[in-house]
C-alpha cells in the first residue's frame, strides 16, 4: 500500500498512521480462507440472479416478504421465530441482542427506503446451502 493511500486514509478517518501501518496493513495482506471465498463468490451470483428476477418481474417488497416467509417469519407476527432470530445473530453486532431488541431492529429496518438493504443484509447472513434452498423453493420450483 503507497503512503498516498495511507495518508489519505488516516486523513479522512482520523486513524493514526501507526495503527494504519501496524493492524490495517497487515490485515490487507493475509489469505482469506477458502469457504469465505466461496460464500462471497456464491452470494454475488446469487444476490445477482434474485434481483434480475424478482425486481423485472415483481418488487422489492415481495423479495423481502419471500425472505421472511423463508424464515417462517410473517410481518404481522410480534416476535421472532428462531430461524430468524439465528441468522440475525451471525452478524458480529447483532449476536447478543434480545429477540425483543432483534425485533426491534427489524421493524426499524422494514421502512421503504430501507428495503433493498435489508434484503441484502439477510442474503449474507444466510448460509450458501440456506441460498440455494431459497431460490431452489422460491425461484425454480415455482407453481
Amino acid at each position: 500500500m503507497n503512503n498516498c493511500v495511507i495518508n489519505d486514509l488516516s486523513c479522512k478517518t482520523n486513524i493514526p498512521k501507526h495503527v494504519i501501518f501496524k493492524h490495517i496493513v497487515p490485515y490487507t495482506y493475509t489469505t482469506q480462507s477458502n469457504n469465505l471465498l466461496r460464500d462471497i463468490r456464491n452470494y454475488n451470483k446469487d444476490i445477482n440472479l434474485i434481483e434480475s428476477i424478482y425486481l423485472t418481474q415483481y418488487n422489492e417488497f415481495i423479495l423481502l416478504v419471500d425472505l421472511y416467509l423463508f424464515h417462517n417469519y410473517t410481518l404481522n407476527m410480534r416476535y421472532l421465530p428462531q430461524k430468524l432470530e439465528t441468522t440475525f445473530k451471525r452478524h458480529f453486532m447483532l449476536k447478543d441482542k434480545t429477540p425483543h431488541e432483534l425485533r426491534l431492529y427489524m421493524v426499524m429496518n422494514n421502512l421503504p427506503h430501507k428495503r433493498r438493504r435489508n434484503t441484502k443484509f439477510i442474503w449474507g447472513l444466510m448460509t450458501p446451502e440456506e441460498r440455494n434452498t431459497f431460490i431452489n423453493s422460491y425461484i425454480l420450483n415455482e407453481d
